[in-house]
């Protein structure tokens, strides 16, 4: 269960779908540097491998820099869940917008040692600084416009980063949470049912054996009771659909004991990262901010998601924030002809043309 928010992964990237949609948009005529178009150079971006380290993990990436030979502003691509790889396409389209961009292979994955599932995203969060650190580094980058952006649990991870480290000038979130990992699984389940036809009231007593169970092997609380629930449950007319979903819910749970022993060493999703709370991080959001979120996400509840940040952001009026719903998106920001919208691709490119230049 420590690769609980994997399934995320599954609908988050469509790699082809992507690249249409980019050949489509380069096509319009968008491909111009729109942050100062005098500067626009004729020559392609370049594309160079990369190795920087975080500690002992080092972690292979490509970065793409945009012609001429001016400094470039810069953004670190924060990774969903799951085992997920360079973000090519959207660190080209960076570039195609006058911006450096950095993609690298997450912790375990490609060429980048270490593993992603023996830590919490918090963690892999210092992944993501450790590259800013070495843009910095590199003379073809203004290190004062370094940005981060993040898909999905990177969205709770670009947050995040800005409140950890001051070299962080932007944050773009896509379909990023504003609840905890908890909630947004519990949504993501909640939906799945609906799916298969479950009525409301079928869905919040499912919802609910969930959370209790989730609760038990978070806390290492409630064992007896817990399992007095499944007993009870075993008759609902919900209980054998709930056995479908992806997580084998019922399977794995063991009595405090032994459930302790067995984690001890290793990451646990329900001790270390199951209840992370976003707001923390968005109460010090300091640097322009930019949301995007598609209205038919499955798996993130973005009514909810907007509130907060809304809520969050407002309570300061120094705050630089943009909250942009796409009405027919889904979580990877899709239309249902299965391509990528091209809207969220100019609602980012405006942002970054009015906010993107901003300092540090």
């Amino acid at each position: 269960m420590s690769n609980e928010p994997e399934i995320l992964f599954t609908r988050t990237l469509r790699s082809l779908g992507f690249l249409i949609a980019l050949v489509v948009f380069f096509a319009a005529g968008c491909g111009t540097n729109s942050i100062n178009p005098t500067e626009t150079s004729a020559s392609s971006p370049t594309e160079e491998s990369v190795r920087f380290a975080n500690g002992d993990i080092s972690l292979a990436g490509t970065l793409v820099i945009p012609g001429g030979s001016q400094k470039h502003p810069a953004v670190v691509l924060f990774h969903g869940s799951g085992p997920q790889g360079r973000i090519l396409m959207m660190a080209r389209w960076f570039a195609s917008r006058g911006f450096a961009a950095l993609t690298y292979d997450k912790r375990g994955v490609g060429e980048s040692t270490g593993n992603f599932r023996v830590v919490p995203f918090m963690e892999l969060c210092d992944d993501g600084l450790a590259g800013i650190a070495y843009l910095k580094s590199r003379k073809e980058i203004d290190a004062q416009h370094i940005g981060v952006w993040g898909l999905s649990q990177g969205g709770w991870m670009g947050p995040l980063a800005a409140s950890r480290s001051a070299d962080v000038a932007f944050v773009i979130v896509v379909s990023g949470p504003a609840v905890s990992p908890k909630e947004q699984m519990l949504f993501y389940y909640g939906k799945d049912l609906e799916a298969k036809g479950l009525s409301e009231s079928d869905i919040r007593e499912a919802t609910a054996l969930r959370q209790d169970i989730w609760n038990y092997q978070s806390t290492g609380n409630g064992y007896e009771e817990m399992q007095s629930e499944i007993k009870r449950d075993r008759s609902k007319r919900w209980y054998d659909t709930v056995k479908t979903q992806q997580d084998n819910l019922f399977e794995g749970i063991r009595p405090p004991s032994t459930t302790a022993a067995k984690t001890a060493i290793k990451f646990n999703w329900f001790k270390q990262e199951m209840n992370y709370d976003p707001v923390p991080a968005l109460k010090v959001l300091r640097v322009p901010a930019l949301f995007l979120y598609g209205a038919e996400d499955r798996l993130v509840p973005v009514p909810k998601s907007v509130d907060v940040i809304r809520g969050v952001m407002s309570r300061d009026n120094t705050k630089d924030f943009t909250i942009t719903v796409l009405p027919n998106d889904d979580h990877g920001m899709y239309l249902p002809t299965g391509n990528l919208d091209p809207n969220y691709l100019e609602a980012t490119r405006t942002w970054l043309a009015a906010k993107g230049n901003a300092k540090r």
